[in-house]
């Protein structure tokens, strides 16, 4: 095996191990290390195309999302990496949220996509770009026609 077989294997894992962390710290309500994973000047979309840019834009952003949910439990899984050169990679996953509003209202449920771009940086992989595709919601379903379709050919959330 060759030196950048070795690389990208140890790139794979890290990028694997840096969606696995953000949404630890997602379930532990801590924004402030969530935001972590973005590159200083990254950007995330929910839905539709309006784009939030910077990490402490994304922590403003993200912070009174989170605060209307008692608990919420992420999974993460069938990760896709694509290397674009040494130092950007593009990502694609798929994500099951539950979400438990502090007001007692009924339990939310997204079933959804991450689509990232990722570049290295001295902090090591970095979340460049993030859009949020969804297929499908529980409990809310009116809080889909906002977000961006996982992209079926009939094109419905």
């Amino acid at each position: 095996m060759n030196n950048e077989t070795l690389q990208q294997i140890n790139d794979r894992q890290a990028i694997t191990d840096g969606l696995h962390w953000y949404t630890k710290w997602v379930d532990r309500n801590r924004v402030d290390k969530q935001v972590e994973i973005f590159a200083e000047d990254g950007r995330i979309c929910f839905g539709g195309d309006t784009w939030t840019q910077g990490r402490a834009a994304i922590e403003a952003l993200i912070h009174p999302l989170v605060q209307v949910y008692s608990a919420t439990h992420h999974y993460i899984t069938n990760i896709e990496i694509t290397f674009e050169g040494a130092d950007n990679a593009s990502s694609q996953c798929y994500l099951h949220a539950w979400h438990r509003p502090v007001d007692g209202s009924a339990d939310f449920i997204l079933y959804a996509q991450y689509h990232d771009n990722w570049v290295r940086t001295e902090e090591g992989w970095r979340i460049k770009e993030r859009l949020l595709k969804v297929a499908g919601t529980e409990g809310r379903e009116e809080a889909g026609t906002s977000f961006t379709g996982i992209g079926r050919r009939d094109n419905q959330i």
